[in-house]
């Protein structure tokens, strides 16, 4: 049984600078999404951001996971100092009314 060998394609120069194009834009639409899903859900921030830190060889993927952790953990105080300020002005709303 032999093995065929199929030939790699030719790029023109101007057909290896579209590809390249193509390939940074997809990168930078994925960092993009990776910030947003960082910063809308803090929790899949810290997930992926660990995940990048610890599991990758990169040190260009290891950035982009500590900047996926420290979104995650600013929105997450972000959000627990909202829940305390609502529930401290919620109680005191409370309190107030039972004055009357």
């Amino acid at each position: 049984m032999t093995e065929e060998t199929v030939p790699a394609p030719v790029l023109l120069p101007r057909q290896a600078e579209r590809w390249q194009a193509l390939v940074d834009i997809l990168y930078i639409f994925q960092l993009v999404s990776l910030y947003l899903f960082s910063a809308v859900y803090p929790f899949v921030g810290l997930f992926y951001g660990l995940l990048l830190m610890l599991g990758s060889v990169s040190p260009r993927a290891k950035k982009v996971g500590r900047i996926c952790l420290i979104i995650g953990i600013v929105n997450t105080a972000l959000f627990a100092v909202g829940l305390v300020l609502f529930l401290v002005l919620g109680l005191a709303g409370v309190l107030a009314g039972l004055g009357e």
